[in-house]
């Protein structure tokens, strides 16, 4: 199924559309612009739903929108449903089962510049908006069936062994240190891929959270640290490292107004980065499809990292 035969799903709202291939990441993705001249995105899904099912995913973005958070909700096809074409809409909560190799979502397009500058202003609007969204998910009414992140032994324990020597040599001193900071800090359901490309920002403004088809149970700190571990990642490919690095504690700052953290949680901030990193680089190379390129970039940041880790968790600190 091509992307056009896609849209024939949802005919009485795109009408006789134009739809243009966007960059992506796993999936193929396009912009659509309908015949009225609105614009939306139109997501050929995973077979597999990375955490949670098409319903429940819809069901919090339903929870979040209602609560005034900027969300693309899925438009409804022509038919009534959430997703065109998927062999399963929900998720079993004793087995997961496939979404389909041809399923397709058509969402609204929000909003977003592409450009990577810092400031301390945007650092605290940016930290504000995930805390926004934290804040929310941890009051979500609905449960979901989704897994459980536990940064700690997921990536520093047994398929630790698996990553390159260049990268065990570099993380290896703080090992232990990692792993202590990130024991029994508080959880609650979570973005669980809160990226710098998952978070929209568009003159200032966070515009957008897109891609909450994760969803685990997990440390409330690690969405703020993944996606500070993914803008840095962004610099360091091209960008400038050290102007984040001036502003981190405004990141920080930003969330802890709106979702207040605990002593440890805010200890546990550059700890959660590192690891997130490390975890990003063995996912770039063990992951659905191999990305060299993206492993490379990690182990940049990685070293970038541990050569200031002192500094950086001092910059970070309230």
């Amino acid at each position: 199924m091509d992307e056009y035969a896609a849209l024939e799903a949802w005919k009485s709202v795109v009408g006789a559309a134009r739809a243009e291939p966007m960059n992506k990441v796993h999936n193929p993705i396009w912009k659509v612009t309908g015949e009225d001249g609105r614009e939306w995105v139109l997501k050929h899904l995973p077979e597999w739903s990375p955490g949670v099912g098409p319903v429940e995913e819809y069901r919090v973005l339903c929870y979040l929108q209602a609560g005034g958070l900027p969300v693309a909700v899925p438009i409804v096809t022509d038919a009534g449903l959430i997703v065109h074409n998927a062999d399963n809409l929900g998720t079993d909560p004793s087995e997961k089962r496939p979404t389909g190799t041809q399923a397709y979502a058509l969402i609204p397009l929000l909003p977003n510049d592409p450009e990577r500058h810092e400031s301390p202003e945007l650092a605290h609007t940016i930290g504000d908006g995930i805390g926004r969204l934290d804040r929310m998910l941890a009051e979500c009414p609905w449960q979901v069936t989704s897994f459980t992140d536990d940064p700690a032994p997921d990536i520093l324990g047994d398929d630790y062994a698996k990553l390159p020597a260049e990268l065990r040599d570099l993380v290896d001193p703080l090992r232990a240190q990692l792993w202590a900071a990130l024991t029994d800090l508080p959880t609650q359901l979570t973005h669980g891929d809160c990226n710098a490309g998952n978070v929209l920002v568009h003159n200032g403004q966070v515009t957008g959270y897109i891609d909450l088809d994760h969803l685990p149970y997990g440390p409330r700190v690690r969405d703020l640290s993944y996606y500070l571990a993914s803008r840095l990642l962004d610099h360091i490919i091209d960008g400038d490292a050290h102007a984040m690095a001036a502003v981190l504690r405004h990141y920080v700052a930003g969330y802890h107004s709106i979702h207040p953290l605990t002593e440890r949680e805010l200890a546990a901030v550059v700890p959660l980065l590192l690891t997130a990193s490390v975890g990003s680089a063995g996912w770039c190379l063990h992951g659905w499809v191999p990305n060299p390129t993206g492993y490379q970039g990690n182990l940049r940041t990685v070293e970038w990292v541990v050569q200031r880790y002192d500094a950086l968790v001092s910059a970070a600190a309230l």
